[in-house]
């Protein structure tokens, strides 16, 4: 009859939770020591699993780290509200893409925000990351000296800070 459907669907494993978790908890603990684990619990069966692996993360091994859980949609709210009471975010990709951008208009532009997306520790005791600004590349703006190198140089401040000081 012509309709069409999209269908997406949100799939973790348990153990990547606990992998994304892990790293969370870990940059919780050298800021601030709180951690707010973002999800929609209330309407997604991915979103239960995460609380409740992340929960049962918190309780076996980072009891020492404030947890918060909050949704996705209210963490955006609260975000525009009062982004003073977030440190560490842990969240799923989705949720992350959505977030980020909220949090660079905090500060004006997209340009200002560094990002790191960093993997867990391996047999040898090293960890895989990559740095760069939450607005990536920026191709629109190349070869017109307009860039501001402010997220990079924060960027590289995370490098250091949690590759090179390897975060635990």
């Amino acid at each position: 009859d012509g309709q069409r459907k999209g269908v997406n669907t949100e799939v973790y494993f348990t153990n990547e939770i606990i992998r994304l978790g892990k790293v969370g908890f870990e940059i919780a603990k050298k800021r601030k020591n709180i951690l707010h684990s973002v999800e929609k619990a209330n309407v997604m069966e991915s979103g239960i699993l995460w609380r409740e692996e992340i929960t049962k993360l918190q309780k076996r091994d980072y009891s020492d780290v404030k947890l918060y859980h909050m949704y996705a949609d209210n963490c955006a709210m609260q975000l525009v509200r009062n982004p003073k009471q977030f440190d560490v975010i842990v969240t799923g990709n989705l949720f992350g893409d959505i977030l980020s951008d909220i949090s660079a208009e905090l500060t004006g532009s997209l340009g200002m925000l560094p990002s790191a997306s960093i993997g867990e520790m391996d047999e040898n005791k090293k960890r895989k990351a990559l740095y760069e600004p939450v607005h990536g590349s920026a191709p629109d703006i190349a070869g017109k000296n307009i860039a501001n190198p402010i997220a990079m140089i924060l960027s590289f401040s995370m490098y250091l800070n949690y590759s090179l000081n390897d975060i635990d």
